[in-house]
């Protein structure tokens, strides 16, 4: 039973090998044991956690997050999802196939990303969560409800965008909020707010005519004559705002 379960430690928090042919009542028994044994010697931390050998849903990581705080005095801020964070950065150009970076292409000096002044975020933010920057942010990762990204810059987020996000946050209403999926709480971006469509109250995101709500396109939202819209984060919106 000892193999069931395995910590291991890492540079970006806590690795879990789980069992996958171990039934989940079962394993959440021994995660329990495993932390409580580890506790003293885990000490008290804020801590990143990755998932591996077994396919974890939402409610079980959830579960298990819950399990490690409740048996050692580590607080867990993100789940980091190794694979999708790879193959998602694959797929947006950021990494080659090989997981090497492609060469830069040159940026105007208006670019808020020309100086690499930029955060990444590696895990997804919960409800509860906030994270705030500075510099423009890339969070690899979901942005769930109750989840809160502020920046004085642009906001990216590689995966979905479900909580709340504020971009340009010091008047900047050129930044911009880009997700895979954009269906946040509430957006903000300079002087402008707006909350989901499905909301009863409020000033709504506009969905540009020329949207396709294609679910494999990236979504991003800005500010046009004054109002927060949104449409494919795409080479013909890249073109239109950047002059690319």
């Amino acid at each position: 039973m000892e193999a069931n379960v395995t910590i291991k430690g890492t540079k970006s928090g806590i690795i879990l090998v789980l069992d996958p042919s171990v039934p989940f009542n079962d394993l959440k028994q021994k995660v329990a044991e495993k932390f409580a044994e580890a506790s003293s010697f885990l000490g008290k931390h804020d801590m990143g956690l990755i998932f591996r050998g077994r396919f974890l849903s939402d409610v079980e990581a959830d579960e298990i997050v819950r399990i490690i705080e409740d048996n050692s005095n580590l607080h867990i801020i993100c789940i980091i999802d190794e694979q999708s964070e790879k193959e998602e950065l694959i797929r947006l150009g950021v990494l080659r196939s090989n997981g090497e970076l492609p060469d830069a292409p040159k940026a105007s000096q208006d670019n808020d990303l020309a100086d690499g002044d930029a955060v990444i975020y590696r895990g997804n933010l919960r409800s509860g969560q906030d994270f705030k920057s500075d510099k423009s942010i890339i969070v690899l990762g979901d942005v769930k409800p109750g989840g809160n990204v502020v920046s004085k810059g642009s906001i990216f987020i590689l995966g979905e965008l479900r909580g709340n996000a504020f971009a340009g946050c010091e008047g900047d209403n050129d930044s911009v909020i880009m997700a895979l999926k954009l269906a946040p709480i509430q957006v903000r971006i300079g002087d402008a707010i707006a909350i989901s469509p499905d909301a009863e109250k409020g000033a709504r995101i506009k969905t540009k005519k020329k949207f396709l709500g294609n679910d494999k396109m990236a979504e991003v939202a800005y500010i046009e004559n004054g109002h927060i819209v949104k449409t494919s984060y795409d080479t013909s919106f890249l073109r239109r705002f950047y002059s690319i």
